[in-house]
């Protein structure tokens, strides 16, 4: 008896949910397709029917085996899985459908495959050891004193400094103030610069 009245539970939950569906549009018109995909009119070339879209049917049309024939900023797809991890649908013809999710990257990508390095590899290939992925500022960053005069090791010498004709000009106007005949070293930027603000220009301190 109980058995029978599981059985019946169930044929009565599965016509109800059957109901809903024909009657419930929005279940089986979830939104309009963006342009990269609007010309599929048949939702079974995506969707199998209680699985919804696998990485199988994404990839009848996306290929990304061979890792020669990639853009270094998309050769991660080479996993060819997770594609719905960044990824959806249904929001619109001008939508944009990519949402990265950085997480899902084995640990051995390196990110100047992807990434302009600005730090033009003083720092090495490890961004991570200071960078976090789910936010690439770095929390609680203080600049170093003026007083550390190591500025070169985070900062490139600007074109302009290696011109003999701009540090005469420098000393011209400013030989007292700067207490000295030869131009500084290009790696003494406390000598003119201040830490807060790299516009601001203080001469003559010698300390």
């Amino acid at each position: 008896m109980k058995k029978k009245i599981v059985n019946t539970a169930g044929v009565i939950l599965i016509l109800g949910f059957s109901v809903w569906l024909w009657a419930y549009e929005p279940a089986s018109q979830p939104g309009n397709l963006s342009s990269a995909h609007d010309h599929i009119a048949d939702c079974s070339t995506c969707h199998i029917p209680w699985q919804g879209v696998t990485d199988q049917n994404c990839r009848q049309c996306h290929y990304f085996g061979n890792v020669a024939m990639l853009k270094p900023q998309i050769r991660f797809h080479e996993a060819q899985k997770h594609c719905l991890a960044c990824h959806s649908e249904h929001k619109g013809y001008g939508a944009d459908i990519s949402g990265v999710d950085h997480q899902l990257f084995n640990e051995e990508l390196s990110c100047t495959e992807c990434h302009f390095d600005p730090h033009e590899g003083k720092f090495g290939e490890d961004c991570r050891a200071c960078h976090g992925i789910e936010s690439w500022n770095i929390g609680g960053f203080r600049h170093p004193p003026r007083e550390d005069k190591e500025c070169f090791r985070c900062h490139s010498v600007p074109d302009s400094h290696q011109d003999p004709s701009f540090w005469d000009k420098i000393l011209e106007r400013h030989q007292t103030a700067m207490s000295r005949k030869e131009r500084p070293s290009v790696r003494e930027c406390w000598r003119c610069h201040i830490t807060h603000k790299w516009g601001h220009l203080v001469m003559g301190n010698d300390s």
